[in-house]
């Protein structure tokens, strides 16, 4: 009787998913004896450990493994081969559900694929890692909007209808705050125009500045010299921003840039174009 008989059909182990008699493996009935068996088994396990740098003494060893049997695998389909470039990864593309405000980098997506790329990373894993980007992105979003919503609730009520008004002295403002571009690229870069807190903080200025006289020669040192005053342009602005029926008005809203830049020469007009300095 071979010797594999004499192992009981309940000793079992798993394979391909399934419980199979120990006794009926090919290493149990290709061996003759136990010893046979034992001795197969032994180099089976020794060539494993060879081949798997378990115990490799260095990192050059480990990276020597990898060169030599990683593409390998990836012939044998095994492990899905990573791109063969940073460059390949090209399904690391802007979300469509990216929230509105929040700016997508291609800079940054090409560092990301070139650390994908630096640790193997397969080009199918891209997808999933987009969408649990996207819904870090998606809840940042929805606390950023509620905190601004808040935000812009608490500033129109204490304006009330002087909030438009305002609202649009905050931006003449900026536009003397920050002049180098170097200042400039710090105000879009950081997302401080649309910052509820930076524009509650100019909107209870902007009556101050507006009465101070120091403010307004300084505004009328740029040499406007229009024949609009401040109060004019005021009532005008105003008008557009409230009164449906003017024919700016819906423009207006959009940001129509034909409106905006006519707004602007008429502020320039009445103010001109010199540097604010607010006095003590």
């Amino acid at each position: 009787m071979p010797w594999g008989d004499s192992i009981p059909e309940t000793v079992t182990v798993e394979q391909d998913g399934r419980q199979v008699p120990l006794r009926g493996l090919p290493l149990i009935t290709e061996s003759p004896d136990i010893g046979h068996f034992a001795k197969r088994a032994f180099d089976m396990h020794s060539e494993l450990g060879r081949r798997i740098p378990v115990t490799a003494k260095s990192d050059a060893d480990k990276e020597t493994w990898r060169k030599e049997h990683l593409p390998k695998l990836y012939q044998a389909g095994i492990l899905e081969a990573p791109p063969s470039s940073p460059e390949a990864y090209d399904n690391i593309k802007r979300p469509d559900l990216l929230p509105e405000g929040l700016v997508w980098s291609e800079e940054r997506a090409k560092n990301v694929a070139k650390i994908l790329h630096k640790y193997g990373v397969p080009k199918s894993a891209v997808p999933e890692l987009l969408e649990a980007h996207t819904e870090a992105l998606l809840g940042l979003g929805e606390g950023l909007k509620t905190h601004y919503d808040t935000t812009m609730a608490a500033l129109k009520a204490e304006h009330g209808d002087k909030f438009d008004e305002r609202q649009e002295m905050t931006k003449r403002l900026t536009k003397f705050i920050f002049k180098t571009p170097e200042e400039v690229e710090f105000f879009d870069r950081t997302g401080m125009a649309d910052h509820p807190v930076f524009n509650a903080i100019l909107m209870r200025l902007a009556p101050f500045a507006q009465q101070d006289s120091s403010f307004i020669a300084e505004m009328n040192r740029g040499g406007g010299g229009g024949g609009l005053t401040g109060d004019e342009v005021r009532a005008r602005v105003a008008d557009i921003m409230t009164n449906k029926q003017n024919p700016k008005y819906a423009a207006y809203w959009r940001q129509d840039p034909v409106v905006m830049k006519e707004i602007d020469d008429w502020y320039k007009e009445a103010y001109g174009t010199g540097q604010v300095t607010i006095s003590g």
